[in-house]
């Protein structure tokens, strides 16, 4: 029986206001909801390291769920998610790490030199210039905290957030945040159009994949929900936007809108 599809890149732009110069054209690559064990070939996640790296990025994220739902999947992890190159990869947890072991999962990430934001922020410097970078932790399992995750964060620079479940980004974006980067729902997995969508309505799910613009008035920010890479509960992918995924994200500034002139 052959496997499954690898993992197609995905190129994205999104625009962001007051973006440094210096910043437009930098690439973030993501990667998300890797679910390490029996359902996701190990060669299937060396395919998504490696179009990751291939994409030669200015930082990676991982957004969560990189096991399922065994105790020993933390040492694959350790084992199977190493190598991802790029001059700062930072990670946060999601739903399905917390129900193995989070402090084991951190701790894996850690091994491959990953860093892993639990509620707090750090500054990159990316091609000279300061980006602030928001570590929001799992609000499935209730380990997030905004005020923790937002108190460090200088003014004045853009902010990208990293977040689990994109279902917290309307109020992730009262914070402040340009960007938000998600996965958790697989795209739905098995999608079937009014179905799926119907189900994931039901379950609190409203944002299933691709760009969003939330918030409201000044607050505008654009959320990017990524289907992910691996496997949970089955070991198949089918339906528009469900397909196994590593996004690539180039940064833009906002193109401003030019005053109408008057006529005459």
């Amino acid at each position: 029986m052959a496997g499954p599809l690898p993992p197609r890149v995905s190129h994205l732009e999104v625009r962001i206001a007051g973006l440094d110069p210096r910043h437009d054209g930098v690439k973030i690559a993501q990667l998300s909801d890797i679910h390490v064990g029996n359902l996701t070939p190990a060669s299937h996640i060396r395919a998504a390291i490696d179009a990751a790296n291939a994409a030669n990025p200015d930082l990676i994220v991982l957004t969560g769920d990189y096991v399922c739902w065994r105790r020993q999947e933390v040492a694959l992890a350790a084992d199977q998610l190493g190598g991802l190159r790029a001059p700062r990869v930072l990670a946060v947890l999601g739903n399905h790490d917390y129900f193995v072991w989070g402090a084991g999962v951190k701790g894996a990430l850690e091994r491959n030199g990953y860093e892993v934001l639990r509620n707090q922020t750090t500054v990159a410097t990316v091609r000279g210039a300061p980006l602030a970078m928001i570590g929001v932790d799992d609000p499935i399992t209730r380990h997030h905290d905004l005020d923790a995750s937002f108190a460090g964060t200088p003014s004045g620079m853009s902010r990208i957030v990293l977040c689990h479940s994109p279902d917290h980004a309307p109020e992730i974006s009262r914070r402040g945040a340009d960007l938000v980067m998600s996965g958790h729902t697989h795209g739905g997995q098995m999608y079937v159009k009014g179905i799926t969508d119907r189900i994931m309505k039901r379950a609190g799910l409203n944002f299933r994949r691709g760009l969003f613009e939330v918030g409201e008035g000044d607050t505008k920010t654009t959320l990017y929900v990524t289907p992910g890479v691996g496997f949970s509960g089955v070991t198949r992918r089918f339906g528009e936007g469900t397909h196994a995924e590593v996004a690539v994200i180039t940064l833009r500034q906002a193109i401003r809108e030019q005053p109408a002139r008057a006529a005459g």
